[in-house]
């Protein structure tokens, strides 16, 4: 029986799109780079970012941050309270729609909470420098795939070739 339950909750939280971490194709140029990137010198450099701006990111960040750590923490309660409706003996359809309804609302929350942050991300950086945000970003991504298919990945990966051909001598 609670193999079956797992079973179920796995095909409804797919269907959800919950395991779709990277979000529907198209939608890449809503995709921010993670962390503090005005932070890095040569990107702060290429969008000429002034301290006051970064110092209005790092505030931003930190906002954010302090919301989506509430946001996330939510989804995360919905998604139990919903497993444990679907783990009861005596099940309720209505319930468990309605439970699955409030973890579908506190996952728009978080995704909406992401948004506000590219948006303000978006006016404090003005259309070309937002531009060149996104292709500096979509470079590094674009290279690091290279490099990782031309076994030139990850700096861990690395390492780990490097710790493996040792161990091979």
């Amino acid at each position: 029986m609670k193999k079956v339950t797992i079973f179920s909750l796995i095909c409804l939280l797919a269907a959800s799109g919950i395991g779709l971490a990277r979000g529907p194709r198209g939608m890449e140029g809503l995709k921010m780079p993670y962390g503090k990137w005005w932070r890095m010198p040569e990107v702060a450099k290429k969008l000429e970012l002034t301290s006051e701006e970064q110092q209005k990111l790092d505030d931003l960040f930190v906002q954010s941050r302090r919301r989506m750590i509430d946001l996330k923490s939510n989804v995360q309660k919905e998604g139990l309270e919903l497993e444990v409706i679907l783990d009861q003996q005596d099940f309720d359809e209505s319930a468990c729609m309605d439970r699955f309804k409030k973890f579908q609302d506190a996952r728009t929350r978080l995704a909406n909470e992401r948004f506000r942050f590219l948006i303000e991300v978006r006016k404090l950086l003005g259309p070309d420098r937002y531009r060149r945000l996104k292709t500096e970003f979509r470079d590094r991504r674009v290279h690091r795939m290279k490099g990782q298919q031309e076994g030139k990945g990850p700096v861990k990966d690395r390492m780990m070739q490097g710790r493996l051909s040792f161990m091979n001598k």
